[in-house]
């Protein structure tokens, strides 16, 4: 089997059926641009990134070729999952079909949200099927350990500069959190590595942010010479949720397709690929819940 990699935006068709899929040989897969360690191009344009190799995984599984569809994140997950699996972007091709994707990756992996109901009562995500969660992420701390210690309490960003992401938790947090004192010394930025780029150069002395995203961070910045930054764990009251399982979706009706793709999430993790992806990427792969021993399962739940 050739696996063919796609870059840019395929071409625009519906999304497929399991048989669909195996009668033209090719799983469109969407994934996030421009957000390492899941999803990226590196140095030289190749793909790469942990549900880069996962995205791989499930067309060898298949026995077909990969085509990717780069997404541009909206702003929330439904407005992703509407404009890249059930309904297309706004783009049509000639003959009138949507771009719109087979599976779409990193997506939240929780019954609450998964049963949600809208205003007049109906399901809000009866259009998608979300299953598979294949990693578990949480919000940590990054700091200048040449400044300060390991804050141990919210207290520290009453008096230390803090950089966050633009339209994140970290964000809302530090705005609204006790009244808003903290608000005073939160500097936003663009993206988390803008504001991790700022720790190094001494605007903030912490960063808040997604623990994958700052081990990223950490890892590509660990060669440095004057490197100070030390990652923490994050456990502050009024944060809200501090874990949350990421998993894939499809259209609601592709079921066949879902059942064959977790098999194929499901061996992976087992023969310990999701381990040694995060491990190249430099993340802390944590196990799914329901891989996990029920101890360490209960421990992690906020």
């Amino acid at each position: 089997m050739s696996l063919a990699l796609w870059i840019g935006v395929a071409v625009p068709t519906y999304a497929l059926s399991y048989d669909d899929i195996q009668a033209k040989g090719v799983i469109r897969v969407a994934v996030y641009n421009d957000f390492p360690p899941y999803s990226f191009k590196d140095d030289d344009g190749n793909p790469a990134g942990m549900d880069i190799e996962l995205a791989k995984a499930l067309a060898n599984g298949l026995n077909v070729d990969l085509e990717l569809h780069w997404m541009t994140p909206d702003e929330t997950v439904e407005d992703d999952m509407r404009n890249y699996l059930w309904k297309g972007m706004n783009l049509t091709s000639e003959d009138g079909q949507r771009v719109k994707a087979d599976v779409m990756l990193r997506v939240p992996y929780d019954r609450e949200f998964a049963m949600q109901r809208d205003d007049v009562g109906h399901p809000a995500h009866e259009r998608v099927h979300m299953f598979a969660p294949y990693h578990q992420e949480r919000w940590r701390m990054v700091f200048d350990a040449k400044k300060l210690d390991a804050p141990q309490t919210a207290a520290r960003f009453m008096y230390h500069p803090v950089g966050v992401e633009v339209d994140t938790v970290p964000q809302f947090y530090l705005t609204t959190a006790y009244g808003g004192r903290l608000r005073e010394k939160s500097h936003t930025y663009p993206s988390i590595t803008d504001a991790f780029t700022a720790l190094g150069q001494g605007e903030v002395a912490i960063v808040m942010g997604m623990s994958s995203q700052l081990e990223w961070l950490h890892q590509q910045n660990a060669s440095s010479t004057d490197a100070s930054e030390s990652l923490t764990e994050l456990a502050f009251p009024l944060l809200g949720r501090s874990n949350w399982e990421l998993g894939m979706a499809v259209q609601t009706d592709y079921r066949q397709l879902a059942y064959a793709l977790e098999d194929i999430v499901m061996a992976h993790i087992q023969n310990g690929d999701f381990a040694r992806w995060g491990e190249k990427y430099g993340v802390d792969y944590r196990l799914p819940a329901r891989f996990q021993p029920e101890s360490e399962a209960i421990a992690q739940t906020p």
